[in-house]
């Protein structure tokens, strides 16, 4: 065959794919689809009698970055980020405490301490943010990224470990938590973004996500496995994407207050893990919400974080 014919033929095909190349690029209407996306069209519509909460007030912050609340005895709010600030039970700003460093995430006890994340220290201050005291982490590349504290222990979630450290209120390392053993049927902790979040329960147990295996874990304090709960579920009633929960909060009965990324809803489930009802639906958070924090005030009223709003945001269960 000629050569030229050859060469035309390789010139007209090269220009074939390009042309097809532009066209998926800039007409086909799949050209801007992510193939690795969570595809959530479905379960954005949650059913509406399955919605048991109605938001009742919001709380305006100046934060510019939010990362952690806690509520303390008195209902005050406490919410870290690139400050701290404190608001009363009228929701007015009573205190703002600047920090040097960003507050990853934030706890209070009984004896109005608060516990901060910061780096891979913790430091504790009182509410005027004078500094009372602080320690390092064992782990000097821990991610801190969620704290509970009782008047006895303060319990350390550490994302880059996929531990708990149990301290007493001095700063004296006492234990881990949360470590797998499979002959005990204690799984190993997953995480594959920086969620990783601890609560106390009624009986004073500790409790964490298993974000990568859609579990809650209980521990007591002598890091002995109780139980666990969850499931992966493209349903209402479990967790779905890579790792959810991120957050969530126990409620005076012992009901859990959850919270997920991807799909960002908050939700209800009882002491033993049953799905019972929903507090806020996808659509009440702009798209690629995460990171929503979870506390309870002495009323049961649930506090949620939003990062992308700056805001607090309050629900009140339907009467």
């Amino acid at each position: 065959m000629n050569r030229n014919i050859i060469i035309s033929i390789l010139i007209f095909v090269i220009l074939g794919l390009i042309g097809f190349m532009v066209y998926d690029l800039f007409y086909s209407e799949n050209s801007h689809q992510n193939l690795y996306e969570l595809d959530t069209k479905g379960e954005n519509h949650i059913d509406p009698e399955l919605i048991a909460y109605t938001e009742i007030n919001q709380i305006n912050t100046s934060l510019t970055e939010l990362n952690g609340i806690a509520i303390d005895t008195k209902d005050q709010i406490i919410i870290a980020g690139n400050e701290v600030e404190i608001y009363g039970k009228d929701l007015k700003l009573t205190k703002r405490i600047i920090s040097i460093d960003t507050v990853s995430c934030i706890a209070v006890n009984s004896k109005n301490e608060l516990f901060m994340g910061v780096h891979h220290r913790i430091e504790v201050r009182d509410f005027n943010g004078n500094l009372l005291r602080s320690w390092d982490l064992e782990n000097s590349e821990s991610i801190i990224t969620g704290i509970a504290a009782t008047d006895n222990h303060i319990y350390v979630a550490d994302a880059e470990s996929r531990l708990v450290y149990q301290y007493d209120t001095q700063g004296k390392f006492l234990n881990f938590l949360g470590k797998g053993d499979a002959e005990k049927g204690i799984p190993d902790i997953i995480i594959r973004s920086s969620f990783f979040d601890v609560s106390i329960g009624r009986d004073g147990e500790l409790w964490m996500t298993n974000p990568g295996r859609y579990l809650l874990q209980a521990f007591d304090a002598k890091g002995n496995f109780i139980s666990s709960w969850g499931k992966h579920s493209d349903e209402v009633e479990g967790f779905c994407g890579c790792c959810n929960p991120t957050n969530f909060a126990i409620l005076s009965n012992g009901n859990f207050v959850t919270s997920e990324k991807a799909i960002p809803r908050i939700k209800i489930y009882s002491p033993d893990g049953k799905f019972l009802y929903v507090v806020a639906s996808p659509g009440k958070f702009d798209q690629g919400t995460k990171g929503l924090d979870l506390a309870v005030d002495s009323k049961n009223n649930i506090y949620v974080l939003d990062p992308e709003r700056k805001q607090i945001r309050i629900f009140e269960k339907k009467h």
